[in-house]
């Protein structure tokens, strides 16, 4: 499949690109993009677009760029949670007043809580939200807690819903404690992580495209 005029955000596990002729948006695994050689971006983010456009924008740059787009607020703060990574940008007067970026350590990303989904063959979107906390420091201690409280006997919906919590006390943590949070990526589709972060915060999703939104 050849085709122009397209914008992608090719994530390290799902890429979304958009027909910039058509408007329409096709949702994919990153490994369907990188098999399709002859797959070409007029404009593109994400690492593993760098190869395959004309034009690349930084991840932060075009996070900041749709938001502005989708969101009509002065003061504001966008926090995007990706397989392997976590950004956030805040806003004074529609100005860009902080931001950072977290690529560190894998323990609050969206690839983790996938793989825990899978093999506890878990819906996160009827996952009811807990109480509970398991502290989320590193990702390898994190599942380790999980393995422990299930041997001990607890519902393993359950612990993944306290190891959901955790992950976003650290994103509320990350993003500076806002009293409204805007998010932006895959979490958006998690009702559990959604409905855990409201407990800090008021919590407005902003879908899985933002950052595509951002590169035209």
């Amino acid at each position: 499949m050849y085709m122009y005029r397209l914008a992608a955000d090719c994530g390290s596990s799902w890429s979304k690109i958009k027909d910039l002729d058509t408007g329409r948006i096709v949702i994919c695994p990153t490994s369907e993009v990188l098999e399709d050689k002859r797959l070409k971006f007029e404009v593109a983010t994400g690492h593993l677009g760098k190869d395959r456009t004309l034009h690349y924008e930084n991840e932060l740059v075009a996070l900041a760029q749709g938001s502005l787009k989708l969101v009509e607020e002065p003061d504001f703060t966008v926090l995007d949670i990706g397989s392997r990574d976590t950004k956030f940008v805040s806003f004074k007067d529609r100005r860009v007043l902080k931001l950072d970026w977290n690529q560190a350590c894998g323990a609050s990303t969206g690839f983790t809580l996938e793989l825990l989904a899978r093999y506890y063959e878990v819906d996160f979107t009827k996952l009811r939200a807990s109480a509970e906390r398991i502290p989320v420091t590193c990702g390898i201690f994190a599942i380790e807690k999980i393995f422990d409280t299930i041997i001990q006997g607890q519902n393993p919906k359950r612990s993944l819903a306290a190891f959901v919590h955790g992950i976003a006390y650290n994103a509320y943590n990350f993003a500076g404690r806002p009293q409204t949070l805007y998010v932006s990526g895959g979490l958006c589709e998690n009702r559990c992580f959604l409905d855990s972060l409201s407990g800090y915060c008021e919590t407005i999703p902003l879908g899985r495209n933002v950052l595509l939104e951002g590169l035209y």
